[in-house]
């Protein structure tokens, strides 16, 4: 399996069947159960459209951590959100030993029912900055401290599509796996034909304009820190922070 090839497997989930699967694996350092969790208590209940399924991703979290499994979790936030309480989740998930935090606005899906929901760019950045506002020594964070510090809009990156790349059944995802625009056969096609220029806020394409989804942008940050000396310092000291 990947693991015994050791390669880092995220599994996402909702957590819904979580605890009763458990049984079903062995904890392994090169396996990490990615929790779903898009709010404090209610608010991610809202989020689902399901009471009671916060409850249930912190008991399966806590099971898992039991048992010896490495847990972090993967949260998108929406117009709307409470910087409190986004603090006050994050300060749950610490207590019960989540091994680092996810977080990114939501992408402005076309084809999403609810499209008043989505941030606009200065929004985004408003509202980071408020969720990460001396935020405490426990926080752990799945992310550099550049992409962090893009996200507050203290650091402008523009997007690197190919450097989170999405394989289907149906091939090689084009351009990233927010944009469905096509698939390629091979790894070769996907990064030789792809036309790269037209993607990204640079490009102008309206597409992505307001994406700031760690997907794209995350990888610039990594980009930034293995080329520019100050902002690999910059990186490192946030990673023991």
């Amino acid at each position: 399996g990947y693991t015994e090839r050791k390669k880092f497997v995220y599994l996402c989930t909702n957590a819904i069947l979580l605890e009763r699967r458990l049984q079903d694996f062995e904890p392994n350092p090169y396996l990490t159960f990615s929790v779903h969790v898009d709010g404090y208590e209610q608010d991610h209940d809202d989020s689902v459209c399901r009471d009671g399924i916060w409850d249930v991703a912190i008991r399966a979290i806590e099971a898992a951590k039991a048992r010896g499994f490495r847990v972090t979790t993967n949260s998108t936030f929406f117009l709307g959100a409470k910087p409190d309480r986004i603090r006050m989740m994050f300060d749950k998930l610490m207590d019960i030993g989540v091994d680092g935090l996810m977080i990114s606005p939501g992408y402005p899906y076309e084809k999403a029912p609810d499209q008043e929901h989505f941030l606009a760019r200065n929004q985004t950045k408003e509202l980071f900055r408020d969720i990460l506002n001396d935020p405490p020594k426990h926080w752990k964070f799945n992310h550099s401290e550049l992409f962090l510090d893009f996200l507050k809009g203290e650091i402008e990156y523009d997007c690197t599509p190919w450097g989170n790349p999405t394989y289907t059944v149906f091939g090689w995802q084009r351009p990233c796996y927010l944009m469905d625009e096509g698939y390629a056969e091979s790894w070769q096609e996907l990064i030789e034909e792809t036309e790269w220029e037209n993607y990204g806020v640079a490009s102008g394409n309206p597409k992505c304009v307001d994406c700031m989804v760690h997907s794209g942008y995350e990888a610039s940050a990594v980009i930034d820190a293995t080329t520019n000396l100050k902002a690999g310092l910059r990186s490192f000291v946030g990673s023991i922070r």
